[in-house]
């Protein structure tokens, strides 16, 4: 049994640590697939509703434009009124938007659907990151957070098998889809207890004790939500938290997240969304099919990333995994693409590489902001990234009809260069710190005025 001594991020892993990762990671499961199953079921939707490219252009971003909304306006909602509330809701617009698409007729419709899925999945992001963040120990948040992309990429994996199983003029079927998963999830969400240190944050000393003496141990030293508790708390909105990642130096940590998360999805998205369009242009066989293989290396990739982030550290992973995504695409946009091989071998390194660097996307920012801005920081992180996402998204139609593939391809290469300069000068190693010490290195006015335990 624990001693007293044993605090939050020491505190052995157990059942409800466990349960509480794999409910956490339905939220990105749903993600995945609900952003996955459009790649599939665009070449067929695009001429039953008579999409031109830039309608084409504008369903394929729509879900990314939502999710840069989603995530600036409720992560640091999350933050002002809680984790639990939020966790559940946005599982039900997740179902409430996926079953309309099946009946939509015009473009506008299925764009606004699909806005609004985009809406809850980033609220999800801010959201998942944050209760797995505070209610798991140290030794399993770094894998415990890749899980969550992980989760992400098996869904997005999975929709692509899927949408080959319902590839005959199924594409209805396909978006409705993401409303099963979603439903799933919900039911299982509903047990999770709100996060003790978010509820500390707040002044509500003794329900936070009540859920870590229920959940997590009866033993387990609750001082660190005790000095939460006495920090100071703000009122007003909770778009007010925005300001105060500014004010409280987290600034620097809102650059880095933001850059390296936007320069591994900027191409990311854009890529895989058209990637078998590109594929039939550059002569491979059956590129749905070749797709959905590419998918499976990047679970693949993203599981590595997984068990090397406790091991090798955040930094050597995120610079290794930038060098070798440029590299892929670099010689994707220059070697010549006679032979299908060589093609498909420099996809694997682009999705391999991309997915294992992902597992750094929702650790760092849980890591280096305090609990009263996480949510709010992680949301800002996202919703950045988002931009470079979306664009990329829709202007690679006219990319490849302007500049060809090679260009393309080129245009993605310095991107990732861009990511790689930011890794190497702005990256942190936060392997093995203390939740606290992490982001209380992060932020020079809160290690003046409120870095307190917990923080």
């Amino acid at each position: 049994m624990a001693s007293m001594t044993t605090t939050l991020d020491d505190v052995p892993v157990n059942s409800f640590h466990r349960r509480a990762m794999l409910v956490a990671m339905g939220g990105p499961f749903c993600d995945g697939y609900l952003l996955g199953i459009i790649a599939v079921a665009l070449s067929q939707l695009t001429p039953q509703l008579g999409l031109d490219s830039l309608w084409s252009g504008l369903v394929a971003a729509s879900a990314l434009i939502g999710v840069f909304l989603g995530a600036i306006v409720f992560g640091p909602m999350t933050d002002r009124i809680g984790r639990r509330l939020m966790y559940v809701l946005n599982l039900v617009v997740f179902v409430g938007a996926s079953i309309p698409q099946f009946f939509v007729e015009e473009a506008w419709q299925l764009f606004l659907l699909r806005l609004i899925i985009g809406i809850a999945i980033g609220a999800d992001y801010p959201i998942a990151s944050a209760i797995t963040t505070e209610l798991v120990p140290k030794k399993a948040r770094g894998p415990a957070l890749a899980g969550l992309i992980l989760a992400w990429w098996i869904g997005n994996g999975i929709s692509y098998w899927a949408g080959l199983l319902m590839l005959d003029d199924g594409w209805r079927w396909m978006l409705a889809s993401g409303a099963v998963p979603a439903l799933i999830f919900l039911l299982m969400r509903s047990g999770i207890p709100e996060s003790p240190r978010w509820l500390a944050s707040r002044g509500r000393i003794q329900e936070a004790t009540d859920v870590v003496r229920k959940y997590i141990g009866k033993d387990v030293s609750v001082d660190e939500l005790v000095a939460e508790s006495q920090a100071p708390r703000r009122t007003g909105s909770g778009l007010g938290n925005i300001r105060e990642v500014f004010r409280r130096g987290y600034g620097k940590v809102f650059v880095f997240c933001s850059l390296f998360f936007m320069c591994q999805v900027a191409t990311g998205y854009a890529i895989r969304t058209f990637q078998p369009q590109i594929l039939e242009s550059m002569g491979v066989g059956n590129e749905n099919a070749s797709s959905a293989l590419m998918m499976a290396i990047a679970i693949l990739g993203v599981a590595t990333g997984l068990l090397l982030v406790n091991r090798v550290g955040r930094r050597p992973l995120l610079i290794g995994t930038f060098v070798a995504i440029f590299v892929s695409l670099f010689s994707l946009a220059l070697l010549p693409m006679q032979v299908a091989v060589l093609i498909i071998t420099l996809f694997v390194l682009f999705h391999f590489a991309e997915a294992a660097g992902s597992a750094l996307q929702f650790l760092y920012p849980s890591e280096l902001f305090p609990t009263d801005l996480r949510a709010t920081g992680v949301g800002m992180a996202a919703a950045m990234s988002r931009i470079g996402s979306a664009s990329g998204t829709f202007f690679l139609p006219a990319l490849i009809a302007g500049v060809g593939n090679s260009g393309t391809l080129l245009i993605g290469a310095a991107v990732t260069l861009v990511g790689l300069v930011v890794a190497i000068l702005l990256a942190p190693e936060t392997k093995g710190l203390a939740l606290t010490e992490a982001s209380r290195s992060t932020g020079k006015k809160a290690r003046s005025t409120v870095a307190t335990p917990g923080s």
